[in-house]
């Protein structure tokens, strides 16, 4: 797993997550949740555990088990433990420090496409897991987020002469690989579409998720980054004020692996 400078605190990760409060309905980490039932009292690891969304829900839903939250970043392991009040550890995806069979439930949220070897990291997952315990795993779908790419693409022929998009770790593992890795490690597979449409009302929520992207993720020069980003901000604000809002599409899925 890369842990670049984009996860050395939550920021980043909080201003990409500030637009889905645009959308209807309970936060995507509640319609997670929502889909299991898992014992008040079962041991559950939260592997990639961010700033602490997932395990600050469960103490809030009254769970009284073992939580442990696991992250390669130790800056949001630090900040999933102030969140949620549970322990937490850095800790490798593919390496888990975690005995087998062990967990009730066990989480790994959007964080599979950060981990070099996506297999070894399922496995663990797996091993982890006790028998009739469930494995949470949520991923995107491949048009999670077009409108923003293509906006982008606009801007940049625009500018630069060429189209960019959006190119980072998120697209090494979305639904269509998922679904065909999951069922090779895991006896049952359920997937739950959680996608939905967030219609943002703000150009600058809509520029700081874009320049939230790791500089990797957004191939354009250093010096046409401060152009490219004002530019979309103004589309994106024209569109806001011609139409109410810029409709952002979720490609969320969730698979539960038992």
């Amino acid at each position: 797993m890369n842990v670049s400078g984009n996860y050395e605190t939550d920021r980043n990760l909080r201003t990409r997550q500030s637009i889905w409060a645009y959308g209807a309905g309970a936060p995507f980490f509640r319609r997670v949740l929502d889909l299991v039932s898992v014992p008040e009292t079962a041991p559950v690891v939260d592997v990639g555990c961010g700033n602490g969304n997932y395990l600050a829900e469960l103490r809030r839903r009254g769970h009284r088990g073992p939580l442990l939250g696991l992250d390669l970043s130790p800056g949001m392991a630090a900040t999933a433990a102030a969140a949620s009040g549970a322990p937490t550890a850095v800790a490798d995806a593919q390496f888990l420090p975690v005995g087998t069979a062990t967990a009730g439930l066990t989480l790994a949220p959007h964080m599979l496409y950060h981990v070099p070897d996506i297999p070894l990291a399922v496995a663990e997952l797996r091993r982890i897991t006790a028998p009739g315990g469930l494995a949470v795993i949520t991923v995107n779908t491949p048009w999670h987020t077009h409108e923003v790419d293509a906006l982008l693409a606009k801007v940049t022929t625009d500018l630069l002469g060429h189209p960019v998009t959006m190119a980072w770790d998120g697209q090494r593992f979305r639904s269509d690989r998922a679904g065909a890795l999951l069922p090779t490690v895991f006896d049952d597979v359920a997937k739950h579409d959680l996608g939905w449409v967030a219609r943002v009302t703000s150009a600058a929520a809509m520029r700081g998720y874009v320049e939230s992207i790791p500089a990797t993720g957004l191939a354009v020069p250093d010096e046409c980054r401060a152009e490219v980003l004002a530019e979309f901000e103004r589309r994106v604000a024209a569109r806001i004020e011609a139409t109410g809002s810029f409709p952002v599409t979720s490609g969320a899925v969730a698979y539960v692996c038992g």
